[in-house]
């Protein structure tokens, strides 16, 4: 390990490093030559008087606020969509256990009437496309599925 350390220092003191620290003198990057357009420079100067104005720094501090509240509203939907959400599931499988409660063989029945929704939309979606039918399987889990009638007339 000590020959190791001593190999790798002296390599890095006979490497000659791009800094500055062996003397040579680093030169500042060069300079552009600016070229003044005196209509930009009398653009610059106006914007600079414009932002000045009262009624301009009225607007700019208005626009500010309103896209502040703007952030918030957004924040504010967002948790208020997920609560909703939240609420739904719940709702949802509160109703799914008072259904076994009542009766435990109903399950299998909703169940079975979903698979039939679900086949006579797919072959819906089928006809009318003209191509080929999708799997019926969802990404969802059983216990996150929304109700789904199987004829409209059960939904109401």
């Amino acid at each position: 390990m000590y020959k190791l350390t001593t190999l790798l220092t002296t390599c890095l003191y006979l490497t000659p490093l791009p800094l500055a620290l062996h003397g040579q003198e680093t030169l500042p990057p060069p300079e552009h030559p600016k070229v003044v357009d005196p209509e930009h420079t009398r653009l610059v100067a106006a914007r600079k008087a414009a932002h000045e104005l009262p009624e301009v720094m009225a607007a700019q501090q208005q626009a500010k606020a309103d896209r502040a509240l703007a952030h918030k509203a957004l924040a504010e939907a967002k948790a208020a969509n997920k609560k909703a959400m939240d609420s739904e599931a719940l709702y949802r499988k509160c109703l799914e256990e008072g259904l076994n409660k009542m009766d435990p063989s109903a399950h299998d029945q909703v169940v079975k009437e979903k698979t039939q929704f679900k086949e006579k939309m797919a072959k819906a979606r089928q006809d009318k496309k003209g191509g080929k039918a999708k799997p019926t399987q969802s990404p969802m889990p059983e216990e996150e599925k929304p109700e789904t009638p199987a004829s409209p007339e059960e939904g109401l």
